[in-house]
This record gives structure tokens, sequence and C-alpha cells, in this order.
């Protein structure tokens, strides 16, 4: 199991009680953590826009 799967499976188990039992600092930092991966794993699927994508697809504007 990849260390992804195993983050993946450890997040699929936690519950509020686990979040509320942590200190505020430590609950802001997890939260953080949290949003920048989720930005990461959805920016992955963005679609590529724009004029140097548009030319590694092989586009051609004349």
């Amino acid at each position: 199991m990849s260390l992804i799967e195993k983050a993946v499976a450890l997040l699929d188990v936690l519950t509020i009680t686990d979040v509320e039992a942590l200190p505020p600092a430590r609950r802001r930092r997890f939260a953080d953590m949290c949003k920048h991966w989720a930005a990461l794993a959805d920016h992955a699927d963005a679609p590529k826009v724009g004029v140097l994508s548009d030319l590694k697809r092989g586009a051609r504007y004349e």
C-alpha cells in the first residue's frame, strides 16, 4: 500500500471527536494541511488551458 493510500485510509476513519480532541493550534494546522492537499488534488484534475497548452496539443492558429 502506497503512502498516499495509507493517508486516504487514515482520513476515512477519522471522526469529528478525533479532530475536536486536538489542541486548537494543531487543529488549525491539520485544517491548513487538508486545504493545501485538497487544492493540489483538485488542481491535478483541472484541464490545462492557454497558449502553451494549445501548442503542446498541436493546435496552430493562423
